[in-house]
């Protein structure tokens, strides 16, 4: 038997992990540098993926795994840091790109699921729209993993809050020109991630925008 979420949860499921993804984006620049940060980071991330994973009721990942599998990646990722192990490291890296996208998949699909247009479902476009430019990041990482001039930065060293302020510019496609995609790989990825947050944008914010009645109440209610 499915536990459903208290009728003041089921309202606010969405806005909660809203603020999850916004307490991830500001504390990229906050919290990096140093290990209690990026510590806080990780655990932040795990939280976010297994908050998604109870909220959205995917049918996609196994209930136990929407727990464990944040947990463990956690716990690997520690572990990567504490000992410096390369293997430990490029596991919770493959990891993480796993979870960011699961993340992504599971709020995408239970948004396309909900039947309802309200201010909670908008929370979650929002939030979605931002995994999509966390899950990019990831990806921006991976190419620099392969190729370290793949991506230009001001500064000597790419940070992780450099891939996410480049992600973020991209999928909103401002452009701004400071952080620049070097190789050919890495320039698709930066033309792929813009085409698909436009259609994102147009095609589920607007959805649930346009079902929208003033109030934020969905319209035929």
């Amino acid at each position: 038997m499915r536990v459903g979420l208290a009728p003041a949860a089921e309202r606010w499921r969405y806005r909660f992990l809203l603020a999850l993804a916004v307490l991830l984006l500001l504390g990229q620049p906050l919290l990096q540098g140093g290990p209690a940060g990026e510590a806080a980071l990780a655990a932040l991330f795990a939280a976010t993926v297994a908050a998604t994973g109870i909220v959205t009721r995917s049918a996609s990942v196994a209930r136990p795994l929407k727990l464990a599998t944040p947990l463990a990646w956690l716990a690997l990722h520690l572990l990567a840091k504490a000992t410096g192990s390369p293997v430990a490291g490029g596991l919770a890296f493959v990891a993480v790109l796993w979870l960011a996208g699961q993340t992504l998949w599971l709020t995408v699909e239970a948004l396309v699921r909900e039947r309802k247009a309200d201010g909670d479902a908008l929370a979650g476009a929002v939030f979605g729209f931002f995994m999509l430019a966390l899950t990019w990041a990831q990806l921006y990482t991976a190419v620099l993993i392969l190729d370290p001039g793949a991506i230009s930065v001001p500064g000597d060293a790419v940070q992780g809050s450099d891939l996410v302020y480049f992600s973020l510019v991209t999928v909103t496609t401002l452009g701004y020109g400071d952080v620049l995609p070097v190789s050919p790989m890495a320039r698709i990825l930066a033309a792929t991630e813009a085409v698909v947050g436009a259609l994102y944008v147009a095609v589920l914010i607007g959805r649930i925008v346009s079902d929208l009645k003033p109030g934020g109440r969905p319209s035929g209610s």
